[in-house]
């Protein structure tokens, strides 16, 4: 992968073809105007994109559009293993963790969120609603139980974080002329109340080797519970590093656990979204020489994809810009396994030690 600031005439067909394939400029963009009212949650740029779903060998990920078998009633797991894009309905899953959520606009919630199968928690899969999917408001709430009618599919290699991942969703990219069928999402019942499904899992799993890794393959999309006691040991791991022509850029994705672990800090950066209080930055912390940060009860959060699809010409917006397709950066891998956590509740407890002490 090159980073280049300046684009020739060549580049730019090049890159209007990744932007095509990626939404850079299509129907997930928002329309500029001031958002309507509500709220959003998580990383709350504009979309990022209609994730055409063509995976590392340019051929389309999950083979061609089903061919009039209809919709079909699957587990997660079968759902998964479909080698064919198909229209189907998974029944009664639980809601286990949330991305990102935007009520900003009168048309509807666009929310990207993990459902597994009660039974089966090890399996998961990534949904993503579009505003005018309906129920245009369900807004989730990890414990939901819902069904979901959507085309599963594989997230396009230009998509920052996410590509290479299999989710459910509408039929916007997979469509071709035909029109668009939106996903549909039926709340059984509501998840206060509710636990979300998750895997408990011991020390060993996840070290994705600096990046160069796909652990744990068999857990993606499902919410776990490494139970160790964990410890930073990289509040800068290259492999979370962001690609762009920014000398000296500082931004991480994340920050590495004993044992290689990459957690993914979408969700506990930054301060809260009225600007206030500082969420669980733990990254700032370890750079601001707070010492030691362990997590005695180890830490949460939904496994699953991360791969880096970083501006062609070397800017920093992965939301408006014409992404190169994703690679983890520091290596020759194009997506590893990382940790997604929920909040801050899932990284909770947490002792830090202050530098020297004993």
């Amino acid at each position: 992968m090159q980073l280049r600031k300046t684009l020739g005439a060549a580049a730019l067909i090049t890159a209007a073809t990744m932007a095509s394939m990626a939404g850079c400029s299509g129907r997930d963009d928002e329309d500029g105007n001031t958002p309507d009212s509500g709220t959003c949650v998580g990383t709350c740029a504009n979309d990022a994109g209609t994730d055409a779903g063509t995976p590392d060998s340019g051929t389309p990920d999950s083979g061609t559009p089903d061919g009039g078998g209809g919709v079909v009633t699957l587990t997660v797991r079968e759902a998964r293993d479909l080698e064919e894009i198909r229209e189907v309905i998974l029944e009664n899953v639980v809601v286990t963790g949330i991305s990102r959520i935007d009520a900003r606009n009168a048309a509807g919630v666009t929310a990207d969120f993990w459902v597994a199968d009660p039974a089966n928690p090890k399996d998961g899969i990534f949904v993503q609603k579009f505003r005018d999917d309906p129920q245009n408001d369900y807004s989730p709430k990890a414990g939901d139980v819902v069904t979901i009618r959507g085309f599963v599919q594989t997230k396009s290699r230009f998509n920052d974080r996410e590509g290479y991942r299999r989710v459910i969703k509408n039929n916007f990219d997979v469509r071709g002329s035909g029109p668009i069928v939106p996903m549909t999402i039926t709340k059984v019942r509501d998840g206060e109340p509710l636990a979300p499904v998750q895997v408990s899992v011991a020390s060993g799993f996840g070290n994705a080797d600096g990046g160069t890794g796909r652990p744990n393959q068999d857990h993606l999309g499902a919410r776990v519970h490494i139970v160790d006691s964990l410890t930073i040991t990289n509040a800068n791991p290259e492999a979370f590093k962001r690609l762009s022509a920014v000398p000296n850029d500082t931004v991480y994705y994340g920050f590495e656990v004993t044992g290689g672990v990459l957690v993914n800090n979408n969700t506990t950066f930054g301060f809260t979204q009225d600007g206030g209080t500082r969420r669980c930055d733990y990254r700032v912390q370890i750079n601001n020489d707070a010492g030691t940060i362990t997590f005695p009860q180890g830490i949460k959060g939904v496994w699953d994809t991360f791969t880096h699809a970083p501006c062609v010409d070397g800017g920093t917006s992965t939301f408006s810009c014409f992404n190169d397709a994703g690679v983890v950066p520091g290596t020759d891998n194009r997506w590893t396994t990382a940790l997604y956590p929920d909040g801050c509740e899932d990284l909770e407890p947490v002792q830090i030690t202050a530098p020297g002490a004993q």
